[in-house]
């Protein structure tokens, strides 16, 4: 526990020292006008050769170990069931649990930003602005946007079912992962026993505590990580550009949080019955590295590890219900690309109609299913919704600034909902979750 206390309270000390390090270093820099011909201004040398290859490094490793963890998780989750039937049973209940729960979500960001408007005062001059100032990454975002199409009907049936299975898994497709690793499970229930299929489960089930240990490894280095990647995002942009969008942060946080705090206590209260406080107050070390990574799949061992000792969710549930939730369930990018939606459309002045909010949703309904769970994974899909309602793509380059702040307030929206779900899940099958966080108190 104490290690626990440690690393949670070490990402936020990461934080705060990165972003006054980002800070200083933004303050340091050259004027646009001073021209730097031969060699480069020593922040940026720093952020070049320290920052940005720790913090890189410390997500590459993360997210190298995602598909073995996932699939070996998944296998021994579902053969631990011993019956398909109970398989069918928590995937309905998966099904309906994450539908209303995003399209909750989808209801919030509309209310907020249809209610508030903080982009009726952002100009369009200052949209052209900054769009030319961040032209390369506008240009590699419609780039990715483009085969956002591929995310619809029925495209997402070819993301979902690969012709190759190495080729997908090496390209980290979580749906395909996800879809391959039901597939074995499942094929393994069905198999009779016998010494060959022990050891295969056996095999599985070593793969799966072998990547937990290394991510245990890489995950000591989180607050140095995170520490680096905050003062990246701080140094590039400092405080003007989220001064100016100050109240978008504002409306945008407020949205989350309303998400966070009202329905999921709803949901703590009312269905899984534990709580409302042990449970957030337990779930710090998830929220902690959820923040610092901005990353719902760098922090599904987090997640997973947090369910299993610090609430009793039996390791067959949280093995079958977090990497579901990781790729499927993503209430706060829902959240996000609905309100920032409608942000851009105001800015414009572009009403949309009662049919126009109609498509918004059902595309964001379905593309926030299998959206990368990386930082700014949602963005590509966030230009090809503006896109579709005949909203100018540039006006996506105004929120890229502050979007890495907000992309932690969404990943702790995302988590949050996978592991409700999950003590939903366990308080289904009968496991008594209040008797275990009475018999496990923490400090």
């Amino acid at each position: 526990m104490n290690k626990s206390v440690f690393q949670t309270w070490g990402v936020f000390i990461g934080l705060i020292i990165g972003t006054l390090i980002g800070l200083i270093f933004n303050v340091l820099k050259p004027d646009e006008s001073f021209e730097m011909i031969e060699q480069s201004h020593w922040t940026q040398t720093i952020i070049d050769n320290v920052f940005y290859p720790i913090g890189n490094v410390f997500l590459q490793s993360l997210f190298m170990i995602i598909v073995p963890l996932v699939f070996s998780s998944l296998i021994i989750g579902i053969a631990d069931m011993k019956n398909p039937a109970s398989i069918g049973r928590l995937s309905k209940k998966l099904i309906i649990f994450y539908s209303c729960s995003t399209l909750i979500a989808i209801f919030i960001g509309q209310v907020f930003m249809q209610t508030m408007k903080p982009g009726s005062g952002i100009s369009q001059e200052k949209v052209g602005m900054v769009a030319m100032n961040m032209k390369d990454k506008m240009s590699s975002l419609k780039e990715k946007s483009s085969i956002v199409g591929d995310s619809l009907w029925p495209g997402i049936l070819t993301k979902i079912v690969p012709r190759n299975i190495i080729d997908q898994f090496g390209e980290n497709n979580m749906l395909a992962v996800i879809f391959v690793s039901l597939l074995f499970g499942l094929s393994l229930l069905y198999l009779p026993s016998s010494n060959s299929k022990k050891s295969f489960t056996d095999f599985m089930s070593t793969l799966s505590a072998m990547s937990i240990q290394i991510i245990g490894w890489i995950m000591k280095t989180v607050p140095v990580a995170v520490g680096c990647l905050i003062a990246i995002t701080v140094s590039e942009f400092g405080l003007d550009l989220i001064k100016s969008m100050a109240f978008y942060v504002i409306v945008m946080t407020l949205g989350m949080l309303t998400h966070f705090i009202l329905t999921y206590s709803c949901f703590l209260k009312f269905l899984v019955k534990i709580p409302v406080r042990s449970f957030y107050k337990r779930m710090l070390p998830v929220f902690s590295t959820a923040l610092g990574t901005s990353s719902s799949s760098a922090t599904m061992p987090v997640t997973m590890k947090t369910l299993e000792n610090s609430f009793g969710v039996p390791k067959r549930i949280v093995s079958f219900s977090i990497p579901i939730g990781t790729v499927v369930n993503m209430d706060g990018t829902a959240l996000f690309e609905v309100a920032a939606t409608l942000f851009i459309a105001q800015i414009f002045g572009i009403p949309l109609g009662l049919s126009s909010l109609f498509l918004l949703i059902a595309i964001v309904f379905i593309t926030s299913v299998g959206v990368a769970g990386i930082p700014g994974g949602s963005l590509p899909i966030l230009m090809s919704a503006i896109v579709v309602l005949g909203i100018p793509a540039e006006g996506l380059a105004i929120i890229l600034g502050v979007d890495r702040l907000l992309d932690m307030g969404r990943t702790v929206v995302n988590v949050t909902g996978d592991s409700i779900v999950a003590l939903y899940l366990a308080s289904k099958e009968n496991v008594d979750i209040n008797t275990y966080l009475k018999e496990h108190k923490i400090k």
